[in-house]
């Protein structure tokens, strides 16, 4: 899943990151990997509830969001997790994933 937040900012990345502990802790699904970088969160995720009940738990613009895609097998879903945390660095915002502070990375 993939949606901007608004404005792209500390704030905005720091209340997106309690939103996706909240929904984790609510048990409407596990995260795997996620990002927040630029004014957009992308998150790997197995939900345990509906998309429509995950979408309004963190997002305050549900309809704004993205389910680009259904992740089939382990090494996929490995492959994607990598992806989401290496972004950061992609982009020259780290060094390394486990640098950049609003990603899983830097919580491993």
């Amino acid at each position: 899943m993939a949606w901007k937040t608004s404005p792209a900012g500390v704030h905005s990345a720091r209340l997106a990151k309690k939103r996706l502990a909240l929904g984790e802790g609510r048990h409407l699904y596990r995260l795997r990997s996620w990002v927040i970088l630029n004014g957009e969160v992308r998150v790997l995720l197995a939900p345990a509830a509906p998309l429509e009940e995950i979408a309004g738990a963190v997002s305050n613009r549900p309809e704004e969001m993205i389910c680009s895609r259904w992740i089939a097998g382990q090494r996929a879903c490995a492959e994607l997790a990598r992806e989401i945390e290496r972004a950061p660095v992609v982009l020259g915002l780290a060094d390394r994933p486990e640098q950049w502070p609003y990603s899983s990375a830097a919580s491993k």
